[in-house]
């Protein structure tokens, strides 16, 4: 009942988006697909599609139109360029060989029903990957109302080859089965997300990204990177000062720049996401946590996003981990981890930085060198060595709600370095 419910205000949140992205006056076009499409073919159903394509379809179609890709396997990295409704009925989007599966450049796209396979990049990534693409966007490069529902992304991200110089467009690690980036008031729901680099991932490269929705997903199995990561890689959302021994300190949010906040985490489920070796450079423990908020240097920030009523199990890192090294200038205050379960994670162990590490199983992990403030609050974490390990940097409201069951040690703080 609850599965039926979500997908009846989903499919009226597309509805409502698709009329107002449908010029005044015109009439919203049904397109067909088929693998056997032919040209000039009257396009009423699968049976006449006048379309083998589906960039074909896109290209053809305006803005309001609803695309509908009849059963079959497709060869294609798809650019979404508009504001469309793509429908899937048993449709694979095999991207071997090719950047993505999909990508979407424009506001207002609604996506069901695909599965998305073998990209050398992403599966769907929803903005760009890189600078040379950056053209794609819109001034500013803000995406909103994109609605990701009942896909899977699956053995994506081929080009990652664990090292900054892999096979793909997106540096690092060939990004994420699916990509949020520079995405807002948008949202992936009834994904099922296994065996890419990343699972879902939220970035600001080029823009923030903040208000969306990621609820109801299957994240699993996804051993070079994290489950579900919101990582803030923009170095203009937080201003900073240097102070006069040379360390570094934010002094004001920049939300209009860069960032990755206000996103709610809900009902979603990570197993075994992160359990290979990280690099001997990043401590040789495991390489991603179930769901995760990371800064990556002065003025990034991932802020004020709630992570509540997940299902953790068996990822490398801890079920729920924050990482912020520097010691000044990045901004992961505000972030709320409420009723999760965790059952026994870190499973990898954990080198977070100075010589600081936490090698036994772990509920939730916090290490910030940089004073932070948080909500971690009615929790259940059972099967683990520790419950929650925190910096002594941390401050956490409501520690005393959180249970506990066949933990050893419910709270460790420890120094940052």
């Amino acid at each position: 009942m609850k599965v039926r419910r979500v997908a009846a205000v989903m499919l009226t949140t597309i509805g409502v988006a698709l009329v107002a992205a449908t010029p005044a006056g015109a009439v919203p076009a049904t397109i067909y697909v088929a693998t056997t499409g032919l040209a000039g073919n009257p396009g009423r159903d699968c049976h006449t599609a006048a379309f083998s394509t589906i960039s074909s379809a896109v290209a053809a179609a305006s803005p309001g139109d609803t695309i509908i890709v009849c059963p079959g396997v497709y060869h294609e990295d798809v650019i979404v360029n508009k504001a469309l409704h793509l429908i899937g009925h048993d449709v694979t989007i095999d991207a071997s060989g090719l950047e993505n599966a999909m990508q979407i450049v424009a506001s207002n796209v609604a996506v069901n029903g695909f599965t998305f396979v073998n990209a050398n990049g992403e599966g769907l990534l929803a903005g760009v990957d890189s600078e040379a693409d950056f053209h794609l966007l819109p001034q500013p490069p803000v995406l909103t109302n994109i609605t990701v529902f009942y896909v899977a992304a699956i053995d994506n991200n081929k080009g990652f080859n664990g090292t900054e110089n892999g096979n793909c467009k997106y540096p690092g690690d060939c990004g994420g089965g699916i990509h949020f980036n520079g995405v807002q008031n948008s949202s992936i729901q009834l994904a099922y997300v296994i065996r890419n680099a990343d699972g879902i991932l939220l970035t600001d490269d080029y823009a923030p990204t903040a208000h969306n929705l990621i609820e109801r997903n299957a994240v699993n199995d996804n051993t070079k990177e994290c489950g579900i990561v919101l990582a803030a890689h923009n170095p203009g959302a937080v201003s900073t000062v240097t102070n006069a021994d040379g360390s570094m300190s934010a002094t004001g949010r920049n939300p209009d720049v860069g960032g990755v906040y206000d996103n709610e985490i809900r009902f979603n489920i990570t197993l075994r996401n992160g359990t290979a070796t990280a690099p001997p450079e990043f401590g040789s423990g495991g390489s991603g946590s179930g769901i995760g908020i990371f800064g990556s240097g002065p003025g990034t920030g991932a802020y004020d996003n709630i992570t509540e009523a997940n299902y953790m199990q068996g990822n490398g890192l801890a079920g729920f981990t924050i990482h912020a090294h520097h010691p000044g200038g990045e901004d992961v205050n505000g972030n709320q981890v409420i009723n999760n379960v965790f059952d026994t994670n870190n499973v990898g162990g954990d080198a977070f930085d100075g010589g600081v590490k936490n090698f036994e199983t772990t509920g939730i992990a916090v290490y910030s060198v940089p004073p932070t403030s948080m909500t971690i609050s009615g929790n259940t974490i059972r099967n683990n060595a520790i419950g929650i390990w925190l910096t002594n940097t941390v401050t956490a409201a409501g520690l005393e709600t959180n249970t506990f069951q066949s933990v050893t040690t419910p709270i460790v703080v420890q120094p940052a370095n």
